[in-house]
């Protein structure tokens, strides 16, 4: 799904106006696309972010070499992509739940708030709290 929505965003209406492909936002999205690429080449098209975070650092060398990306891109990636499965974990709680969907970012933030401890594993808890406390020292 994370990317369908990489290629949903490169293939979208505002892609085609002229000096909008050129974008930072857009060149975000074209380095992304290739390492999602990549990682679907290599990982397989049904990976998850609990596989993603048992990556070890060989696994994530080969990938940035498959890619031919820095081994700090492929981890922003690599992040992105499994905030975006928490983030859709959330929201697929509060579908079931019956609790209304955020329509916005700031939406979105208080969902994670309230909703976020509930789906996160053991393991992306302690991730959060470790990137948290990092966050605040800096």
């Amino acid at each position: 799904m994370f990317a369908d929505e990489i290629n949903e965003t490169l293939d979208s209406w505002t892609s085609k106006i002229p000096g909008a492909g050129n974008s930072a936002e857009m060149q975000q999205a074209k380095q992304t696309q290739i390492v999602v690429n990549a990682m679907i080449g290599n990982l397989g098209e049904n990976v998850t972010a609990g596989e993603i975070s048992k990556l070890d650092r060989k696994a994530k060398l080969k990938l940035a070499i498959a890619c031919k990306k820095p081994m700090d891109e492929v981890n922003s990636v690599l992040e992105s992509f499994k905030q975006m499965e928490i983030m859709h974990r959330i929201l697929r709680y509060r579908k079931e739940n019956g609790v209304a969907l955020p329509t916005d970012q700031n939406g979105l933030k208080m969902a994670m708030k309230e909703d976020g401890m509930k789906v996160m594993t053991g393991q992306e808890k302690v991730e959060m709290r470790k990137a948290y406390q990092k966050s605040a020292r800096a």
